[in-house]
């Protein structure tokens, strides 16, 4: 059988922030990047689509009067470049799209990066377990966001528990630390309280 081209060039699946900049946004709907590699990401299910929705509301709500901040879904996070030479090189750029952001307000029309971002939320089904709790949680931490959840569905797509995170004394690794059953109800940075029964996360 043949070969599959990036056996033949390592580099095909390598792309530059220029490259994504230029490619379709059907296309990068459908990728992440991570120190310049092409990540393929499947399109999430109804029931997926439905928590995420119903948190961001829920968010939104529990936003203080200031400072300003910003909710929203599936929207490209840039790591913050630790490696000076990076950009030069052009091969260590990274974007991940959690499913939920909270940040910082940015100007408009100015791309978000991790610096602007202070908790980030997964909602890992069984195809993403792997990725929502080795990759994405160690790559978070190492960008310094303070916060992580991770709302697990379980087979049926129903959500089984929201694990919660925050950063340690290192400031680089995160800690569990609490397991939510059936209610989620804990603060975030900047005095935002969110108390929401899974239920309500998975009303249509």
């Amino acid at each position: 059988m043949p070969l599959p081209v990036w056996a033949a060039d390592p580099y095909s699946l390598l792309i530059t922030e220029e490259q994504y900049e230029a490619l379709p946004e059907e296309v990068c709907k459908t990728i992440e990047v991570v120190d310049g590699s092409v990540v393929f990401c499947g399109s999430p299910g109804h029931e997926h689509q439905i928590v995420s929705h119903n948190l961001t509301n829920a968010l939104r709500d529990a936003r203080p009067p200031s400072p300003c901040i910003s909710v929203v879904q599936d929207l490209d996070m840039r790591y913050r470049c630790s490696n000076p030479q990076a950009k030069e090189k052009g091969r260590y750029f990274t974007v991940r799209r959690p499913d939920v952001s909270v940040l910082h307000c940015v100007e408009r029309g100015s791309k978000v990066t991790s610096a602007d971002v202070f908790t980030t939320v997964e909602i890992a089904g069984a195809d993403s377990k792997q990725r929502d709790f080795q990759d994405k949680k160690a790559e978070y931490a190492a960008q310094r966001i303070p916060m992580y959840l991770i709302i697990v569905l379980d087979a049926d797509d129903a959500i089984h528990s929201v694990e919660e995170y925050r950063l340690d004394w290192s400031g680089r690794n995160y800690q569990l630390a609490f397991v939510h059953r059936d209610v989620l109800d804990t603060e975030l940075p900047e005095g935002m309280k969110i108390n929401v029964t899974f239920s309500d996360l998975e009303s249509v």
